[in-house]
């Protein structure tokens, strides 16, 4: 998402937007430990997997999910006979929502109920919120599973974590259908500061920006039903731990995405 010389910053500008945004980072990080070899790692996962089942608390989330999904296919579909659009990659696209639409409808019960039915996964669950909380001498049934081998741990979360596929391809899907929903702007923010009207009829749900790293400021983002503000903080006085964060005084150029569905 950032090169070397341009960072980019995505910022939920809604609640729905935000849950999606922190399941696709769950599930990133627990895929990235689970393939690894180490316990220490397996750990990791195993965490991971907890995070995820805690952020999928909202009764609504597959719901949502759905709905959204379904307008799109409604929308794209209705697409097929425009001639400016290529028809073999559309329909291979809403193939794709066909399939992810069909394996959330496919998941029965609440999501991760898998997890939520094993008792010592229960009490990791449960211990993990402590600091310090799965030490080996807290919990001797997690201290002996990360014993067993690469292969039967890396089975295990395997099974653990193909029930949740649905739901993963799902967040990916329609992240991706938001992030591309919108081209980046060339902005200007003047002492730092920003501020664009909402004309548009579809609300915007994430605000990506693009900054030259070498400007060493970091957004912060605001937003109501009538316009988006974003301000550029100094990062330098942060990173060596002197004073508190505050607004530039520079003038800084920048790209702004407002993304909507």
């Amino acid at each position: 998402m950032s090169t070397s010389d341009t960072l980019v910053f995505e910022c939920p500008l809604t609640e729905r937007a935000r849950t999606w945004l922190r399941l696709e980072e769950l599930f990133a990080r627990t895929r990235i430990f689970a393939a690894r070899k180490e316990s220490i790692d397996h750990r990791g996962a195993l965490l991971g997997l907890f995070h995820i089942v805690d952020t999928t608390g909202r009764s609504d989330l597959k719901t949502d999910l759905l709905q959204e999904l379904d307008r799109q296919r409604t929308l794209w579909s209705a697409q097929l006979d425009n001639p400016e659009i290529a028809r073999e990659a559309l329909t291979e696209f809403l193939s794709d929502v066909d399939a992810v639409i069909h394996d959330l409808h496919a998941q029965v019960g609440k999501i991760g109920q898998h997890l939520r039915d094993t008792d010592w996964l229960q009490t990791v669950r449960q211990r993990a919120s402590s600091p310090g909380g799965v030490c080996a001498f807290e919990l001797p049934m997690l201290h002996s599973w990360l014993q067993h081998s690469e292969v039967e741990r890396r089975q295990q979360l395997k099974s653990w974590l193909d029930p949740l596929t649905p739901l993963e391809e799902a967040v990916v899907l329609v992240l991706r259908l938001l992030r591309e929903s919108c081209q980046m702007a060339e902005e200007f923010a003047h002492h730092g500061n920003f501020q664009r009207a909402l004309a548009n009829s579809r609300p915007p749900l994430l605000a990506r920006i693009a900054v030259e790293a070498g400007h060493a400021v970091v957004p912060e983002v605001s937003a109501n039903k009538y316009a988006v503000n974003v301000r550029f903080l100094d990062q330098s006085p942060q990173f060596q731990g002197v004073g508190r964060p505050s607004v530039t005084t520079r003038n800084i150029s920048f790209k702004l995405a407002l993304c909507a569905l």
